[in-house]
C-alpha cells in the first residue's frame, strides 16, 4: 500500500511539473505588462523624432539586433548614433522621418520574454516631397534587472497600406 501511495504521489508531482511547464509556453494576459511594453514601443518610436538618445539607450539591450524594412542590420551602438540630431550647419538628410506612430499593437508575454507586433505609420520627407510609409514590426523584449529591454526588431514595409 505504501509503495502504491508513493507511486501515485510521484505521478502527481510529474504531472504537475509537466502541466506547469506547458503553461510557460503559452502567452499570459497581464494588462499592466502589456501597457508597459506598448508605452516602451511608443517611447522608442518618439525618441527618433525628438533625438532622444537616452531613451534608445535605455530600451535597447546591449545584445540588440535590428533589421529594418530594407534588410539593413543594426546593433545598439548604430541605433544610438542614428537617433542623434544632425550637427549644426550640416545639410538635412535626403530621407527624414517627420512623425511616427505605432498602432494595432498585440503583446504576448511568456514570463520574462515578450513579443510585440504592430503597424507603424510614418510621415517622411524624401528629398523634397512628403510621403506616408507604413510597415509591420515585430519586437522581442526581455525582462532584465533594469526593466524590459528590446533585443530584436524586424520591420517589413507594407506596399499596399490599409486605409
Amino acid at each position: 500500500m505504501r509503495k502504491l501511495l508513493l507511486t501515485a504521489l510521484l505521478l502527481l508531482v510529474i504531472c504537475s511539473v509537466a502541466a506547469n511547464s506547458q503553461n510557460k509556453t503559452r502567452p499570459s494576459r497581464d494588462n499592466k505588462v502589456e501597457e508597459e511594453l506598448m508605452q516602451l514601443e511608443r517611447d522608442w518610436s518618439a525618441a527618433y523624432i525628438t533625438h532622444d538618445a537616452a531613451t534608445v539607450t535605455r530600451v535597447l539591450g546591449d545584445d540588440y539586433v535590428g533589421i529594418d524594412g530594407r534588410g539593413i542590420v543594426t546593433n545598439k551602438a548604430q541605433e544610438i548614433e542614428d537617433v542623434q540630431a544632425p550637427k549644426p550647419g550640416t545639410p538635412p538628410p535626403p530621407f527624414l522621418t517627420l512623425a511616427e506612430s505605432v498602432v494595432d499593437m498585440k503583446v504576448r508575454v511568456y514570463g520574462k520574454l515578450a513579443v510585440v507586433n504592430g503597424r507603424v505609420i510614418e510621415k517622411v520627407r524624401n528629398k523634397d516631397r512628403e510621403i506616408e510609409v507604413q510597415y509591420r514590426r515585430t519586437t522581442v523584449w526581455v525582462k532584465r534587472q533594469r526593466g524590459w529591454q528590446c533585443v530584436s526588431f524586424h520591420g517589413s514595409r507594407i506596399l499596399d497600406p490599409p486605409k
